[in-house]
């Protein structure tokens, strides 16, 4: 029976267009989440920080646990132990580093600093090139930092740190709730996904446990030997405060590249304010250089090797990203949360093509 103009079928639709219309939708959504993301991680950070700190510190946690288990002790006693002596180091650094900033803040030592400072300032002005006194005037007003100003930043400090108290109670009862969850997670996948669904989900889990429980290991080791030879160089020269400067040193190691620039930005420049001699503030500030390239050139390449698998562009951006989100504390974060979304997208068939693009092969 043959088929009449009539009844014939219709024209099938523009598949170009349609698949254009598609992917376009698509991208207004995923920018729509990116954005409504954004805007809850910076509305709700006093919430979110110290949940993602407590995973931080959990992941820290595990392979200590992990060896305990090993030795014989049981897996409930170990983590009590854990979390102890990790919150126990925590409140005795944060109240190491108020009682210094305190110090700090006292009125002779500030005068000092200032009366060096304005030397020190001076002089450059003395050296510069093209000198007129309007310009020489121009430039004292202009970088002139006063001793109130000093007492107004560390007294702001040290506020910061009057919250700091109710930040870690917070966190340890994050990092409780979720090593109480560990327990039954694997129940609840099988019982939500199915055994074999749950064995691959744990599968990734184990992966990040891995990767990430390798990076927080080596960063922490590389991090202490940093801030134990800086504080052994400072303490060996006097420097004012040497133990506030190795903690900071070793906590801003935590962040790749400028966190141990900023870590000896800091003891170098009050180095040259606390000594009259120059070539001490030098000798200290070749000395932590030399301390930091050693470890972040040579040491910790040859101790971590590619495990990260991820490419540094991305880890530059990812500090941008995070710190302008959540400041030091997501700078911190960058790195393993990067790890994490890059594992996630390679076991995923789908964006395993990202993961590639992401990775540092």
């Amino acid at each position: 029976m043959s088929t009449t103009p009539s009844e014939a079928p219709p024209a099938p639709p523009n598949s170009e267009g349609a698949t254009f219309l598609r992917r376009t939708r698509m991208a207004a959504y995923i920018l729509l989440l990116l954005v409504l993301s954004i805007h809850l991680l910076e509305k709700f950070r006093d919430v979110l920080q110290p949940f993602f700190i407590a995973m931080f510190l959990t992941f820290m946690m595990h392979p200590i646990h992990r060896w305990l288990v090993r030795k014989g002790i049981p897996s409930l006693l170990a983590y009590i132990v854990i979390v102890a002596l990790v919150m126990l180091g925590v409140l005795a650094v944060g109240l190491l580093i108020y009682t210094n900033l305190s110090q700090l803040a006292d009125r002779d030592k500030l005068l000092k600093y200032e009366d060096r400072l304005d030397a020190m300032i001076r002089g450059g002005a003395e050296r510069l090139p093209f000198k007129t006194p309007e310009l020489q005037k121009h430039f004292l007003r202009e970088i002139h930092v006063s001793s109130e100003d000093i007492t107004a930043a560390t007294q702001a400090i040290a506020r910061r740190f009057g919250d700091f108290t109710t930040w870690a109670v917070t966190t340890f009862l994050f990092i409780l709730f979720v090593i109480a969850e560990k327990v039954s997670f694997p129940r609840r996948l099988a019982l939500a996904f199915g055994a074999h669904q749950g064995m691959r989900i744990l599968g990734v889990v184990e992966t990040i446990n891995l990767a990430i429980g390798q990076y927080v290991a080596v960063k922490t080791l590389v991090s202490a030997l940093a801030g134990l030879l800086s504080y052994a160089v400072l303490a060996v020269f006097e420097v004012e405060f040497a133990a506030t400067w190795g903690i900071l040193i070793f906590l801003l190691n935590y962040i790749p590249y400028l966190g141990s620039l900023v870590a000896v930005a800091l003891p170098i420049v009050l180095s040259f304010l606390q000594f009259d001699e120059v070539w001490k503030g030098a000798v200290i500030a070749a000395l932590l250089v030399g301390v930091q390239q050693g470890i972040g050139a040579y040491l910790e390449p040859r101790i971590a090797g590619q495990r990260l698998d991820v490419s540094p562009l991305l880890i530059l951006l990812a500090l941008a990203f995070w710190g302008a989100i959540w400041g030091i504390v997501g700078m911190i974060l960058a790195v393993p949360l990067l790890v994490i979304v890059r594992i996630i997208l390679d076991n995923i068939p789908e964006t395993r093509p990202i993961a590639t693009l992401m990775s540092n092969r």
